[in-house]
């Protein structure tokens, strides 16, 4: 037996190893996989969130903003991003982008609530499937650094025409190690410049495709696992499934021979790590991406398809995945609000996904709402929760409440405003333009609008205020909207009592402290403790006798002391 002959018996044993321990090693990590996906079920599916990837994950909704969305001013009043972090149990790039946008777009379609329902209520009837679907897409997985969609959308300008100068580049290396066998003395060093000229080339072409290479590599992927997708066994989703297939199959040119372009991190595998070094020497995975790209331009429209299905798959699964994770939710029951008297909201025991310990409230109200308590008595609290669960019955058709029934809102808020120091603007003019555009809303809109304020016109004086917003919130009472407002001024519940119902929320004192249980009553609150706090904080007693005795002699007077 010669040398040769030896020689490739080693190679095709070392191959067939590999090939063993592969086979093994991916083994081992779908059972590792299916035990995690199991274990953490009902739990988030990300820790750590940057600015760059809270960027990438608003992209796709940034470029379907549409009318009656939730808009940024009601976001950064609700904190929707730290909602969204607990929300987001889903398994790729896709899902959680898809499911930012569908939690900013509350829906005033009973039907396609209820296909959300049918399709959650499908991937929670059997866990084996569910696990299963769940690990197809975790074979898509998720990105840090690129949007998927921006990308998907920025491919049709890519330009494809180096692939004739990579393709020169490849052949000049093979021929030039042809010829070796003939003329070594020569070829040799010309290989060897060749090889050098190759190295260096690549390494500068890549990093100009580099974030090319990356999506397309995650959009084969998404290709391929599209079918093991479809292949998951849960009833009722089929036409999602055919949808995949249907998309997949006009990209299966761009999907084959895929693996060509994946790998180049040195991971470490020792068949990805060959594969590295021919990529370089070749450029292999630079002309495929040419390729790839010219046919992802060819069928743009399919790849829009299956990342709209993939985006609503794993936002469904994410929706369920949350129900489990809850202690307390329902179903939401809704209608259409014909006139005015169909402005309706009813809720029991709601309460806020943030909190680890809150306290539930119910309501049941065909009216707006004015809500008056003392500092730090839970006013805020409450409205955002009723605010953020309005969002929630009409998005994720999930509502943290023992039941809860409304119409179909346009919903918005004015809470958290901040002077705007780019603009030159003061907090009083930021605050009256978020409450117009409110005001605007409920006169033209044809759906009822359902807007949260929290201390309206908190940016100027006592008498200005009283008056200005007791008319604010007059109009947006008598307009097409309900109303929840919070305030300080007790005046105000004696003014609109005709049209707000009055709620409260109280504390009590005991032993030098404030104690406060957080629970909505009705009827206007009686109790004060701003100056108690500033006694228990250790003002001297001539301030806080003083202020206290000035308080006492309005609120029998109607007038203040000079």
């Amino acid at each position: 037996m010669d040398t040769t002959y030896k020689i490739a018996i080693i190679a095709v044993i070392l191959v067939l190893l590999l090939i063993v321990k592969g086979i093994y090693d991916e083994r081992k990590y779908k059972q590792r996989l299916f035990l995690r996906l199991k274990n953490t079920w009902g739990s988030p599916s990300r820790d750590e969130y940057s600015h760059e990837l809270f960027e990438n994950i608003k992209y796709y909704y940034r470029q379907n903003v549409s009318d009656g969305d939730v808009d940024d001013i009601t976001c950064n009043d609700l904190d929707i991003d730290a909602v969204f972090m607990d929300l987001n149990h889903t398994m790729t790039s896709i899902g959680e982008e898809y499911l930012y946008a569908l939690l900013r777009k509350p829906c005033t379609d009973i039907s396609l609530l209820e296909e959300r329902e049918n399709t959650i209520n499908c991937i929670q009837a059997d866990e084996n499937e569910r696990i299963k679907l769940q690990m197809a897409l975790a074979g898509i997985g998720k990105l840090n650094k690129v949007s998927v969609y921006s990308y998907i959308k920025t491919i049709s300008g890519m330009d494809t025409g180096c692939r004739l100068y990579h393709i020169f580049s490849c052949l000049a290396l093979l021929v030039s190690l042809c010829l070796c066998m003939v003329k070594p003395a020569v070829m040799v060093l010309i290989t060897a410049i060749i090889i050098i000229h190759n190295v260096i080339t690549y390494y500068r072409s890549k990093a100009e495709m580099d974030s090319y290479i990356q999506i397309f590599t995650f959009i084969a992927r998404i290709t391929s696992q599209s079918e093991s997708v479809a292949k998951a066994d849960i009833q009722g989703i089929g036409q999602y499934k055919e949808r995949l297939v249907s998309c997949a199959r006009c990209l299966k040119k761009f999907n084959s021979n895929s693996w060509i372009v994946a790998g180049g991190n040195m991971t470490g595998d020792l068949l990805d790590s060959l594969m590295d070094y021919i990529r370089i020497l070749f450029h292999i995975d630079l002309i495929k991406i040419c390729n790839m790209a010219e046919e992802l331009k060819k069928h743009e429209k399919e790849l829009i398809g299956i990342y709209n299905t993939i985006g609503y798959i794993d936002s469904m699964v994410s929706i369920a995945s949350f129900r489990a994770g809850t202690s307390e939710w329902c179903v939401p029951v809704l209608h259409k609000a014909v006139s005015k008297r169909d402005i309706t909201m009813e809720f029991t025991d709601l309460y806020h996904p943030l909190l680890d310990e809150p306290v539930k409230n119910s309501v049941n109200t065909g009216r707006s709402i004015l809500i008056t308590g003392s500092n730090a008595s839970g006013k805020s609290v409450f409205i955002k929760t009723a605010a953020l669960n309005a969002i929630f019955a009409q998005t994720i058709y999930t509502v943290l409440a023992g039941s809860y029934s409304s119409c179909f809102f346009h919903i918005y808020s004015s809470m958290a405003l901040r002077d705007d120091i780019f603009s030159n603007e003061s907090y009083y003019i930021v605050e009256i333009k978020s409450l117009k555009r409110i005001i605007d809303k409920a006169a033209e809109a044809d759906i009822p609008v359902l807007c949260f304020i929290d201390e309206v016109l908190r940016g100027t004086n006592t008498l200005e205020r009283i008056a200005s917003s007791s008319k604010i919130l007059e109009c947006i009472a008598d307009a097409n909207a309900m109303c929840f407002a919070a305030t300080h001024d007790l005046e105000l519940a004696k003014i609109l009592s005709g049209r707000f119902d009055n709620y409260h929320f109280e504390e009590k004192v005991e032993e030098n402290n404030v104690v406060f249980d957080y629970k909505l009553r009705k009827g206007t609150t009686k109790t004060r403790n701003a100056i108690k706090l500033l006694e228990m904080i250790g003002y001297n007693q001539q301030i806080t006798k003083g202020a206290e005795k000035a308080a006492r002699f309005f609120l029998e007077n109607g007038f203040w002391t000079v």
